[in-house]
């Protein structure tokens, strides 16, 4: 039961994370289009505002998994831990990035927690990539 738990929570915070990328995305190209501002002063607007939203979701999966370690009983982290809130944005930060270094892992439901956040990480980082490409592409040109 904890795994179907584990994956519908996983899935829920997929979709707030993809909103909020989206929103960010759309705040920035809202501000840039109306403000004036140099193309180039733009890029840094529009880089800024998706590494929030970035860095807004990275902390969401770590209070999901500081929750699931300490208050839900689903699961804990192991490895190279210091026992602080630190290690989960940290595991989180891993997973997210994909970097997977693997001095602290996962065990029991957060498992597949952090298997569904290194996929929308990769895709979100991907997004980015894109949008940070057409800033550049757009600002390059003026």
């Amino acid at each position: 039961m904890e795994i179907v738990i584990a994956t519908i929570g996983a899935f829920a915070i997929m979709a707030v994370s993809v909103l909020i990328h989206y929103q960010s995305m759309l705040a920035a190209r809202s501000i840039l289009d109306g403000s004036g501002l140099p193309r180039r002063a733009g890029v840094l607007v529009g880089m800024a505002s998706v590494t929030a939203a970035q860095m807004l979701s990275v902390a969401l999966y770590a209070f999901a998994f500081y929750a699931m370690d300490s208050w839900l009983g689903m699961g804990s982290l192991a490895g190279e831990t210091q026992s602080s809130p630190l290690d989960h944005f940290y595991f989180s930060m891993m997973s997210y990035t994909t970097l997977g270094v693997g001095d602290i892992y996962p065990l029991g439901a957060m498992r597949i927690v952090s298997g569904v956040e290194a996929l929308n990480g990769f895709a979100l980082i991907g997004w980015t990539a894109s949008f940070a490409y057409t800033l550049m592409r757009q600002g390059w040109s003026d």
